[in-house]
């Protein structure tokens, strides 16, 4: 209908300042009337408290005639307010401002309400404003506050925004027509320009002429031209150096299209296998990673940067890091990277074989003390039953005494072993969250019946498999579990949550009603052998376990601040989907 530009520019600029207009009025009159509201909430919420403050005392004591007296009064005092009364606790009125008989019904709705609202009621528009007496103990005071006022001073308040917005729209509308007589004219020089620096001709330019802003415009598009022919020169000397420093890499560095074909490889490649372009990846990556576990499709598709651990049949150990990228045509390829960490993996083990070694004093003070009680209770026990060998009774019951103890030192001796072994991750296998956390709490559920203690378990819905030391991590579980019905018996409630923490973590926490850990104590929980229970019923190693194992598998135990009672307790570990170098077994020399 328009093929004019000056007739385009008329009619848009005509329609986008009605429309301006409209939208201007319109945001104002809500913005009128929600400034207003907010003034009649906070009048109407300090008149309800401090109403709230007077009937305390007279609502305690039941004297109704004076609460009744000081709801009446106060409506009488205030014209902004049309009514109040009061909710107990259990949801019925119990006083209102009203006559005996003349409570609207369509406020006992209204009665439920915690949360301030605007209403239409039979007393006409209001802010309902429920404030809880003495933090709800005696009930809720509702207080009505009108808007009639509110409504009449948004509506004052649109009609003169609307009057002056009706005047600069005509005044707009006559300015867009001289302003489109003087931007169609010097437009053809720069369009003709613009064509031909489009079509590559980067020496193209469009003519200045005046000092306007269409001048203006001329001068920076040439401006503009000058800069594409630096940028372009700059972006060749930037490829050939990124280039050169990939080339200088010691890891290989291939970038594959989606089709398997290889678009790029650096020197070490190169000097390798010779040119690349073109070959199928495999046959350069083939001993860093089986083909057939290749993520390149994986990655096209989602985006995502993929990492993978790969043990090669040469016994080298690979960290693979692929990561998308948009290639020269246009379509999604893979930057693929090789790192061989083999020799960081032995460091790690023997730094990890030094750290169980230094920890080996520690252990066997712990020994000497953990043990020492329950073995001299056996002697005890051996002693008195050898006394009077001719009494069956007691020797039973000393005999069953030296029994208790020995299992006791059984107990220890299994958990000090779980203690030096727990940062040796066992075989790995793909395990579901879900898994994982119902055959902990199935361990422990008989336990916490038994002291009363309920378990709930709240586990998100398509938690992704990872792979992990199933074994480990439900000792792991299965620790914090214990403790948290230590710290609750007698009776109480643990929550145990499974999510993701992000993108690439797991996080489970198990949280307990107990009465938390104290502030003095929060660093000492997890040292080993330190432990606020008495001996018959911890050797102070269950934390410390935990944590080994979870940082074993590149994760965390945390306690997480505490607010009042209770405790919680978070294990994060990141969530791989690829394959592991399961860790060697630790021998039992």
């Amino acid at each position: 209908m328009f093929t004019n530009l000056r007739s385009k520019i008329i009619v848009s600029f005509s329609l986008l300042m009605v429309v301006g207009a409209a939208v201007s009025t319109l945001l104002v009159g809500r913005n009128l009337a929600r400034t207003l509201g907010v003034t009649a909430d906070r009048s109407g919420s300090a008149f309800a408290r401090t109403l709230a403050g007077q009937i305390t005392e007279p609502l305690a004591y039941g004297d109704r005639l004076t609460v009744r007296r000081l709801l009446t009064r106060a409506i009488e005092a205030n014209a902004d307010v049309v009514y109040a009364f009061i909710v107990e606790p259990s949801g019925a009125v119990r006083d209102h401002s009203f006559p005996a008989d003349a409570f609207p019904e369509d406020l006992l709705v209204v009665a439920q309400r915690v949360d301030p609202a605007s209403l239409r009621t039979e007393l006409g528009s209001v802010r309902d404003l429920p404030t809880p007496i003495t933090e709800g103990v005696l009930g809720t005071l509702h207080v009505g506050v009108s808007m009639a006022w509110v409504d009449a001073a948004t509506f004052d308040g649109v009609r003169y925004v609307l009057f002056a917005t009706a005047l600069a729209t005509a005044a707009g509308i006559v300015g867009i027509l001289f302003l489109a007589s003087l931007i169609t004219r010097p437009l053809h020089g720069l369009r003709e320009a613009a064509v031909r620096l489009g079509k590559g001709d980067l020496s193209a330019g469009a003519p200045v002429s005046g000092r306007d802003e269409i001048a203006d415009l001329a001068g920076t598009f040439n401006n503009m031209a000058d800069q594409i022919r630096e940028r372009i020169a700059e972006s060749e000397a930037l490829g050939e150096y990124v280039e050169r420093v990939l080339d200088h890499m010691e890891s290989p560095i291939l970038v594959v299209s989606e089709s398997g074909h290889v678009e790029y490889g650096n020197r070490v490649l190169v000097d390798a296998h010779g040119p690349l372009e073109g070959v199928k990846c495999c046959t350069v990556m083939s001993d860093e990673r089986p083909c057939n576990e290749c993520p390149v499709p994986e990655v096209v598709s989602t985006g995502q940067v993929v990492h993978r651990d790969y043990r090669a049949d040469s016994g080298r150990s690979y960290q693979l890091t692929y990561v998308p990228m948009l290639g020269r045509d246009g379509l999604r390829s893979v930057v693929e990277r090789a790192f061989d960490v083999t020799e960081q993996l032995e460091l790690q083990e023997r730094f990890q074989r030094a750290q169980r070694l230094a920890v080996a004093g520690e252990i066997a003070a712990g020994v000497v003390h953990s043990v020492n009680n329950p073995l001299d209770g056996v002697r005890r026990a051996l002693d008195l039953a050898a006394a009077r060998p001719d009494d069956p009774e007691r020797l039973q019951r000393m005999l069953a005494l030296a029994t208790e103890g020995t299992d006791r030192i059984s107990n220890i001796t299994r958990t000090l072993l779980g203690f030096v072994r727990a940062d040796a991750r066992g075989h790995t296998l793909p395990v579901s969250p879900g898994t994982l956390v119902e055959s902990a709490v199935n361990l422990v559920r008989l336990e916490a019946h038994g002291r009363h203690v309920i378990i709930e378990v709240d586990v998100a819905k398509d938690l992704p498999q990872t792979r992990t030391d199933p074994q480990g991590m439900e000792e792991v579980l299965v620790n914090l579990l214990l403790n948290a019905v230590d710290a609750c018996d007698g009776g109480g409630r643990i929550v145990v949550r499974a999510a993701m923490s992000g993108d690439e973590s797991l996080e489970i926490s198990v949280s307990d009603s107990g009465p938390g850990v104290p502030s003095h104590l929060r660093e000492q929980i997890f040292q080993p052998f330190f432990t606020t229970k008495d001996a018959s019923r911890g050797t102070g190693l269950g934390l410390s376990v935990a944590r080994r194992v979870a940082e074993a598998h590149g994760g965390e135990v945390v306690l997480e601040p505490s607010g009042g009672a209770g405790a919680k307790f978070t294990v994060r570990i990141p969530i791989r989907i690829g394959p592991f170098v399961a860790a060697e077994e630790v021998g039992d020399d």
